[in-house]
Parts: structure tokens; C-alpha cells; sequence
């Protein structure tokens, strides 16, 4: 028999110990729920995107027919100012040519070119001002302005307004010349228009307008009919209505080459002015008649 001393000993040394547990900051997640929460959330954010792609197709179809088919921004009118009548009729006819030439777009206002109009009508007219401007919705504004002319220009059968300068402004209709307004000069030379230039100076010109005014409303019992430049140098000849050519020096005084005419009008030929051929009055102390 053990002693009890040794008993309760080894009952002591054989009691169960107490269960130790482990304790952790982390949190764990049921993979099952959270990946069926991901499926969810990366659908939702898909159809989201697929309805902005949807939406920016369409809105570009749109833009699109806006643009280019509808009529919204159609051209159809087309105010112009400060041009006669001929101007007004080319400038149109312009800005229809450049508006139609488009492959995409035919007429319309937002799409108009307005440099391509501008080197037209730049290259066409000789204009000291052009301004195009667009209207909503359906309006081109040009505002332009020709230089001044100064007389018509005739050469190889065709008419052009040419300035105080001789520079081409714009080709005339021969039913549109009008003798009152502007002098008729005719250019017998053998050299033609070059980059817009006529073959004729400020000085020829300044003496033509001169004479015009001199002779205009049948002064001086004539009727001229056109001016004529030719080789000869520093001369201007007016041919006169049923009449002969009347020989000018333009670096003399005009007048007193006019005041020697009527002289010798009146006291020479008289009734024989209208049978000769031509009257130089170039020179200052001669007056030859042909």
C-alpha cells in the first residue's frame, strides 16, 4: 500500500492542463460571399460603362445629322452691301460655287469656308475691304468695297474698271459701259495686261479724267467718243463722234492745248473740222492738222 502522501502527488501531477488560445488582430472573410459581392459590383460598373458608350454614339450620330444632313444650318440667304448690282450678282454667285463644292456638308453655314470665298473674290475683284461674317442659322453677311474707279479700260475686245493707278478692279459687261460715268480708254499697244497692271500711268489717267470732264455735256460742240493710248510716248488722243483725233501732251498745259483748238476751230476750219483726219496740239507753238 503506497503511502498517501505519494497519492496525492501523483494525482496532482496527472491533472488536466487548461487550454491556451491565440489571439489575432486580423479579420477573415467567407470567400464564397465576397467573391459573389465582387461578380456583382463588376457587372453593375459594366453596364454603366456600356450606357456611356451608348450615349456618346448616339450624341456623335446626332452632331453628325445636325451638321451635315439636316437643315438646321442650311444657307439660305445671303446679304450683301456695298457693291452695285453687278458685284452683288458675281459675290452670289461665289459663295454658292464655294458652298456647293463641299463632297460633305453642301450648304452649309457652320462648315462654310469663308477663306476660300475670300481668295476668290480677293482674286477676281480688285477690293480695298471685304469683311464675310456668319449669322445664325441661315445667313452669310459679305460686306465689300471696290477700289475707285476711274475709267474703263478697253483691250482685245474686253472691258475692265481700272483705278486712278491703272490696276484691273473687275471686268465689265459690254452691256453694262456707260460712257457718262466713266472715260473710255482704249489701249492700241502691243502690250497687254500684266498681273492686273494696264499698260497706262497715274499721269495718263489724270489727263484722261481731265479732258473728260473738259469735253462732258457735249462742251466745246463735241462729242467724244473714246481715249486712245498707244506707242507714242506721253500722248493721249480723243477720238471724237463723226469727227477727226485730237493729239494731247499730257506733261503740257491742258488747257491751253484745249484753248488753241477752239481757236482754230473757229477761225481755220470751221465747218471743215469733221472731214480731217486728226489735230496735233502737242506742240506749244504749232498746231497741225491732217
Amino acid at each position: 500500500m503506497l503511502p498517501v502522501g505519494n497519492k496525492y502527488k501523483q494525482l496532482r501531477t496527472t491533472r488536466p492542463q487548461k487550454r491556451k488560445y491565440l489571439y489575432s488582430a486580423k479579420t477573415y472573410k467567407n470567400p464564397f460571399f465576397q467573391n459573389k459581392r465582387s461578380r456583382v459590383g463588376q457587372g453593375e460598373s459594366g453596364n454603366i460603362i456600356k450606357l456611356a458608350i451608348f450615349a456618346a454614339v448616339l450624341t456623335t450620330l446626332l452632331l453628325i445629322w445636325l451638321l451635315f444632313f439636316s437643315k438646321l444650318f442650311k444657307i439660305s440667304n445671303i446679304e450683301i452691301s456695298g457693291a452695285n448690282d453687278n458685284l452683288k450678282s458675281e459675290t452670289e454667285a461665289a459663295v454658292w460655287k464655294v458652298a456647293g463644292g463641299r463632297v460633305i456638308g453642301k450648304n452649309n453655314l457652320l462648315l462654310f469656308d469663308k477663306t476660300a470665298l475670300n481668295d476668290v473674290l480677293q482674286s477676281k475683284f480688285y477690293l480695298s475691304e471685304l469683311t464675310i461674317k456668319k449669322k445664325l442659322f441661315h445667313t452669310l453677311k459679305i460686306s465689300l468695297t471696290e477700289k475707285q474707279q476711274a475709267a474703263i479700260w478697253r483691250e482685245d475686245d474686253k472691258y475692265y474698271y481700272i483705278d486712278s493707278d491703272g490696276i484691273i478692279i473687275s471686268q465689265v459687261d459690254t452691256l453694262n459701259i456707260n460712257n457718262r460715268d466713266y472715260p473710255l480708254i482704249e489701249n492700241q499697244t502691243e502690250l497687254k495686261i500684266n498681273d492686273r497692271q494696264a499698260n497706262i500711268n497715274r499721269d495718263s489717267i489724270s489727263c484722261v479724267n481731265h479732258l473728260f470732264n473738259e469735253f462732258k455735256d457735249n462742251k466745246h460742240n463735241l462729242a467724244v467718243e473714246r481715249f486712245i493710248v498707244d506707242k507714242e510716248t506721253n500722248t493721249i488722243k480723243v477720238s471724237v463722234l463723226d469727227g477727226p483725233k485730237i493729239f494731247y501732251n499730257i506733261k503740257a498745259d491742258l488747257a491751253e492745248q484745249t484753248a488753241k483748238l477752239d481757236i482754230v476751230i473757229k477761225e481755220k476750219l470751221k465747218d471743215n473740222f469733221r472731214s480731217k483726219e486728226h489735230i496735233d496740239l502737242r506742240y506749244s507753238n504749232n498746231v497741225y492738222i491732217k
